[in-house]
């Protein structure tokens, strides 16, 4: 007798939203009982949790990370493993750097139009940045059969370095109180709408207007993350490459039997993603991070690897992305508020995401597969 492991021919239609909400609840469970054990109490716990999940904070975190999100499923789509959208953010901001302070600097006499030109050109330079780093480990998976897992993950650190050199030589700012950063982003170039509200003293009323203040602040954030969302929709339902890059995720060697050059795919799938990345860089440093300061190493929020977080709870599906982001997003709040209402340190963040994500792979296998005996 013998046990195997089979895939199961017709999982539930419903499972997926369903295994994404009881991770959620059994990942929360979990560090609630782990925390409690060194001290912490429960109760506090879950009330900070679920406070995590309705503040403002997570407007931001949500939006950057769908677009994100999105980018990195074109090539996971493919079983390109693409871990390096760290690696191609801040690749793609060089040229940002560049353009808005060296090549079109704001002045006082810049022409009106100005602004709107250097934004545009800022978002497609990082675009095209982004799919040129991409390229690159999608050309040496290809053509030279080098995995690109750990390529991508080492060309992280190498644009790390690649951002710090420029920083502490020809992008080093003038106005920088004796920082190592470059200068701040002109408020011309800066793509944010402030909103002064008012308070009223009612502490749920004032909660809400500064939720409504923050999502106004992100609104061209929101219309970035749609496009990227209906970019990807339409490259996978609507174009050539979007087939392909399915079919080579399940089935190389029918691309391979009707014509198909399976390298190229392969390239186009990272490079396309890199492309997606580089969108969201620029949007994410014209909106708020607006200058890089050295080490960049030591300033990342890490948003690149949080983005594989979000596409594997979507598990790869595209309408699930933004449910993703906003889990991933409150999750990484509720670790920062459990720091600050003292009941943990970083590892309070990581217990919480990995309690959630140890639960979820649980359950998918278990959805995804049966164990059968076999005499």
């Amino acid at each position: 007798m013998r046990f195997i492991v089979v895939r199961r021919t017709k999982p539930h239609p419903y499972i997926k939203p369903l295994i994404i909400a009881l991770s959620l609840i059994t990942g929360m469970g979990l560090v609630a009982i782990l925390l409690t054990l060194i001290g912490a109490h429960p109760f506090a716990i879950l009330v900070t949790i679920a406070y995590s999940f309705t503040t403002p904070q997570v407007v931001k975190d949500m939006l950057l990370l769908t677009m994100l999100g999105c980018a990195l499923l074109i090539s996971f789509k493919g079983a390109v493993w693409n871990v390096g959208a760290e690696g191609q953010l801040y690749t793609a901001i060089i040229p940002i750097v560049w353009i808005t302070l060296y090549v079109a600097p704001w002045s006082a006499g810049s022409p009106p139009h100005q602004p709107i030109l250097i934004i545009l050109a800022s978002i497609t330079a990082a675009a095209v940045f982004g799919a040129m780093w991409g390229a690159v480990a999608g050309a040496l998976r290809a053509y030279v059969g080098i995995d690109e897992v750990p390529v991508t993950l080492i060309m992280n650190y190498v644009a790390y370095y690649v951002v710090n050199i420029l920083v502490l030589g020809p992008f080093r700012g003038r106005y920088v109180y004796g920082y190592i950063r470059t200068d701040d982003l002109p408020d011309a170039y800066k793509l944010g709408i402030n909103v002064v509200m008012q308070r009223t003293g009612n502490a749920f009323l004032d909660g809400f207007l500064e939720f409504i203040r923050v999502v106004v602040y992100y609104a061209y954030w929101v219309l970035a993350a749609a496009l990227v969302a209906l970019l990807t929709w339409v490259v996978f339902n609507h174009t050539t490459i979007g087939l392909r890059i399915k079919i080579l995720g399940s089935n190389p060697e029918f691309l391979r039997a009707v014509g198909v050059d399976v390298r190229k795919t392969t390239v186009m799938a990272l490079a396309l993603s890199g492309l997606l990345v580089g969108v969201a860089s620029a949007i994410y440093y014209l909106g708020d991070l607006t200058r890089l300061t050295y080490p960049i190493q030591a300033q990342t929020a890490g948003y690149g690897y949080l983005a594989i977080l979000v596409v594997w709870l979507s598990m790869l599906e595209l309408p699930l992305i933004p449910l993703s982001a906003y889990i991933v997003s409150s999750l990484r709040n509720a670790g920062r508020n459990m720091q600050i209402f003292g009941l943990g340190g970083l590892e309070s963040t990581l217990v919480l995401l990995g309690s959630v994500l140890l639960t979820y792979s649980a359950l998918r296998f278990l959805t995804e597969y049966e164990v059968r005996v076999v005499k």
